[in-house]
C-alpha cells in the first residue's frame, strides 16, 4: 500500500497527495467502489496523479470517482478538481455556496472580497496572489445540512472561517469529522496562517460548533489525523480563538 494512504474507518482513507497536504476518499458503500467514490479535496494543480495511483493501490478504480466535495476554493484544495471531470471518471464538483464564483472561475481574486475584520492586513495585501485552482465552471452549491449517502451517511457542515465558503463533511456512523482547514495539524493544532484565512470573524463559532459533533477521528487538510481527544483539542482551539476576539 502506498505509504502516504491509511485507512481512518470503513470506507474511509487519508491520501498525502504532498507536503502536509491531504485528500480523503470515501466508498459510497462503505466498503469498495461497486457504487461509486467520493473525493474530499484534490490537492494542488500537481496532485491528480498521485491521487489516481494511491486510488489503484486500494484495488479501486479512478473513474468510479463520481462526486468531488470540496472543503474550499485555496488552490491547495481544489488544484485537481478540473482534471478529474476532464477524465474518463467526469466527476461531478461540488462546494460551499459562498466559494462557489472561486471556484467556477468567475471570481479569480476571492479573497480581495473579504469584509473588514475577516482578512489581516498582510492578508489584504497578499489578496492578488491568492488565486483558485482551474476553474470547474459545472460545480455545484452545498448547503449546511445536507446529507449524502456516502459511506453510511455524510452531512455537510458550514464551517466559514478560513474561507466564507469552507466545509467540514461530519461521517457519525465512522466516528470521523473531515475539517478541511478548519484547524491544521503541521507541528501542533492551530488555525493556520493569518493572512491566508478570509473569515476570521467566524472561527470561533465554527471550531465550536464542529467541536459539539460526535467524532472521535477529526481529519484536516493538512497535516496528519488526529486521533486522541479530537473533541477536547479543537474546543480548545476554539477558546484560543474566542479570547483573540475571533468570533
Amino acid at each position: 500500500m502506498d505509504n502516504r494512504t491509511e485507512q481512518l474507518a470503513d470506507g474511509v482513507w487519508r491520501i498525502e497527495v504532498g507536503f502536509a497536504i491531504n485528500a480523503y476518499l470515501l466508498a459510497n458503500d462503505g466498503q469498495g467502489d461497486a457504487e461509486g467514490l467520493t473525493l474530499v479535496d484534490t490537492g494542488t494543480t500537481t496532485s491528480g496523479p498521485r491521487l489516481v495511483r494511491s486510488i489503484r493501490m486500494l484495488d479501486l478504480a479512478p473513474r468510479a470517482v463520481g462526486d468531488i466535495l470540496l472543503s474550499h476554493w485555496h488552490p491547495d484544495h481544489s488544484g485537481s478538481a478540473a482534471r478529474f471531470v476532464r477524465s474518463e471518471a467526469a466527476p461531478l464538483v461540488h462546494a460551499g455556496q459562498a466559494d462557489l464564483p472561486a471556484v467556477r472561475g468567475d471570481d479569480p481574486r476571492p479573497q480581495r472580497r473579504a469584509a473588514a475584520g475577516d482578512v489581516s492586513r498582510l492578508g489584504r495585501l497578499l489578496a492578488g496572489r491568492l488565486r483558485p485552482g482551474p476553474a470547474v465552471s459545472g460545480a455545484t452549491g452545498l448547503v449546511d445540512g445536507a446529507t449524502l449517502p456516502v459511506a453510511g451517511g455524510l452531512r455537510v457542515v458550514a464551517a466559514p472561517g478560513h474561507t466564507g465558503g469552507s466545509l467540514a463533511f461530519h461521517l457519525p456512523q465512522r466516528g470521523v469529522l473531515l475539517a478541511g482547514d478548519a484547524a491544521l495539524n503541521v507541528l501542533w493544532l492551530s488555525r493556520g496562517p493569518g493572512p491566508i484565512r478570509s473569515a476570521r470573524r467566524q472561527e470561533a463559532a465554527t471550531l465550536r460548533r464542529l467541536a459539539a459533533l460526535d467524532f472521535h477521528i477529526l481529519g484536516l487538510g493538512h497535516g496528519p489525523v488526529v486521533a486522541k481527544r479530537a473533541q477536547q483539542r479543537l474546543a480548545a482551539l476554539a477558546d484560543r480563538a474566542q479570547r483573540r476576539g475571533l468570533g
